[in-house]
């Protein structure tokens, strides 16, 4: 299967762990057939009272003689003076070998989890990387949840469903030959007759199995939707509680775990019932050979009674590696299903590409031009922005209005290449954003968001936030600059205090004032602000633009906003309605001679 090989690739890297699991399973399979064929002399030897080494066989050894020299030599191995002394020297014997062969069991799995767990940080450490470089479109598309519960539960699902697969489909063929040579060479006939268990165990696994591989994978999605709602209601939770939604969320959450518990049960019904159903399969076939050859081996015409007592405990040996080898399959299915998202995932196509040849950013000194740029979400959905064509000088002071969904965020956006035109281009002092270095290019931003994304650490690091080694008296200037000083140097640990998951512990106003420094503290010549006032009361909004103001001093600014009280200071106010810009000019030209303008205005401050 492709996805097995695909796994392989991971696998590699630790290809020395995996030959050292190699030899401990074939010490393995080597043990184990010893100690079947020791048990079978012990046995013969406990009825007969003391263990009887037949005769050297004449001539090399052959096809037609091989069974006949291991019986004498490893009689002769086990026996001993008197009966009681052979029979003591065979259980140390067997013992032995049990306990080397389950100790080389032990180091092989004990290696398969090592990589195991190697192989599932790398593929979660891959797809999280794949995930950090798409760009916004993708996630608009596929729900966090989604994309979280692929992270975690799919990629656990995918190494639980291989966990022991790779060791035991080395292990298990190789024991299932060295017991179907011995049984060949006991009794062809016998062999052949046990060998009715393959075409039928086959037929059970291939029809279990392509019902285990759909189950898997309508399990993996109620999972996911499982997730998806336990990650909306705890980033709700405020909401919830507040509207008394306790009983709907959970009634919700179990409806999905309901699901979920079904389609799972079901899965593991099938999956667990593949190994008993070909035993008990094999084991019939055993009865039936017993029932068929019994009086002939009786009879003494097919084998000597040695021989066959012999026979049947390898074959019972042979059933245990087919019965792993058909869970195997089953666990492949389970891995096969939840391999589907991961890898599609991995798989999907970044919408933003970096040239190889790429070029560095070293400033804003001439224009930021927009050439006829358009956008479209998605191909199902209409244009976010048509036909857009701007100029932005450096040190220009730029507001962008309309009403909600009007293309104000797409614009902002783009500047950073969190999306790249679908027509068009836009150029940084001449040269086409696509040319840049996208790490370099958006060292030239500081933004500022409406939706205020700060992280479970101290206030220093979030200021700090991917900057290395940054001089502490940076982040406090940064700070003063935000006008977020003051309120840190009053909280208990300053600095070094954790403000919770998204910031929690503060204030929205606080929230904000740290975005801000963050975003100060790169010293970008362009600071981007995309509605960075429209969560927060008026009051905190006014010194939030106030600060802002000062903030943006000596830099070009663009905002996106609806709050249009904090307009009148623009050098420009570009006017956007339905995806395209239909006016600019300043805040009293545009008032007076837009209709649209001036009906946004007086909604908001008019009488």
């Amino acid at each position: 299967m492709s996805f097995l090989f695909r796994y392989l690739n991971y696998v590699k890297p630790y290809w020395h762990r995996v030959t050292f699991g190699i030899l401990a399973s074939l010490v393995f399979v080597a043990f184990s057939g010893l100690s079947y064929w020791m048990a079978a002399d012990f046995i013969q030897g406990l009825f007969r009272g003391g263990i009887t080494v037949p005769p050297l066989p004449d001539g090399a050894i052959g096809p037609h003689n091989f069974v006949e020299f291991l019986k004498h030599y490893s009689a002769l191995f086990l026996s001993a003076d008197t009966p009681v002394a052979s029979l003591k020297r065979a259980i140390i014997i067997i013992v032995a070998a049990f306990l080397v062969k389950n100790l080389a069991l032990y180091i092989q799995v004990t290696i398969s989890a090592s990589v195991e767990q190697h192989v599932a940080k790398a593929m979660r450490d891959e797809l999280y990387s794949k995930l950090l470089k798409q760009d916004l479109a993708f996630f608009h598309v596929r729900k966090s949840g989604d994309l979280v519960s692929a992270g975690i539960n799919d990629i656990t699902a995918l190494n639980a469903g291989l966990a022991d697969s790779f060791s035991k489909l080395i292990r298990d063929p190789i024991t299932a030959l060295l017991f179907l040579v011995l049984l060949l060479a006991i009794s062809w006939k016998l062999t052949l007759a046990a060998l009715l268990i393959a075409p039928l165990s086959t037929l059970i696994i291939a029809l279990a199995g392509m019902s285990l591989k759909r189950k898997s994978q309508r399990t993996q999605q109620r999972l996911s939707l499982v997730t998806s709602r336990l990650n909306d209601a705890l980033q709700g939770i405020r909401i919830v509680q507040a509207y008394g939604g306790e009983k709907k969320e959970l009634n919700t959450f179990k409806t999905a775990t309901d699901g979920h518990f079904r389609q799972a049960l079901g899965r593991e019904r099938l999956r667990r019932s593949i190994s008993p159903l070909n035993e008990v399969v094999g084991v019939i076939v055993v009865a039936g050979i017993l029932l068929i050859a019994g009086g002939k081996v009786l009879g003494g015409q097919w084998l000597e009674p040695d021989d066959f007592v012999r026979f049947l405990m390898l074959l019972f040996g042979l059933l245990s590696p087919i019965v792993s080898l058909s869970g195997v399959q089953g666990n492949l299915k389970v891995a096969e299903g939840a391999s589907q998202r991961v890898f599609d995932l991995m798989d999907a196509d970044f919408y933003i590409h970096e040239k190889k040849e790429a070029v560095n950013a070293d400033g804003f000194r001439d224009n930021i031009r927009f050439e006829n740029v358009s956008l479209r979400y998605a191909e199902d959905r209409e244009e976010a922005l048509q036909n857009l064509d701007i100029v932005i000088k450096p040190g220009e002071n730029i507001v962008l209005v309309g009403r909600s969904g009007a293309g104000k965020s797409t614009v902002m956006n783009l500047l950073p290449r969190f999306y790249d035109p679908a027509g068009g281009k836009i150029t940084l002092d001449g040269v086409d954003l696509k040319e840049y270095n996208i790490e370099e290019l958006r060292k030239l931003f500081g933004v500022v968001t409406q939706e205020i994304v700060l992280f479970n650490d101290t206030i220093k690091a979030n200021i700090a936030y991917n900057s290395v080694d940054i001089p502490f008296e940076r982040i406090v200037d940064a700070a003063k600059l935000a006008q977020a000083h003051e309120f840190i140097e009053k909280l208990v640990d300053g600095y070094e205090t954790n403000i919770g998951d998204l910031g929690d512990k503060l204030s929205g106003g606080q929230r904000q004032r740290i975005s801000i420094a963050r975003a100060l503290l790169k010293d970008p010549p362009i600071l981007l602000l995309d509605e960075p006032t429209s969560a927060l009361d008026s009051d905190v909004a006014e010194e939030i633009l106030t600060t802002l103001e000062e903030a943006g001093i000596g830099r070009t600014v663009i905002t996106a906003t609806h709050r249009l009280s904090s307009i009148t200071n623009a050098d420009r106010i570009l006017l956007f309605d339905a995806g395209k810009m239909i006016d600019e000019g300043t805040h009293q030209s545009l008032y007076d001679g837009n209709e649209l303008y001036k009906e946004l205005y007086d909604k908001q401050f008019v009488g």
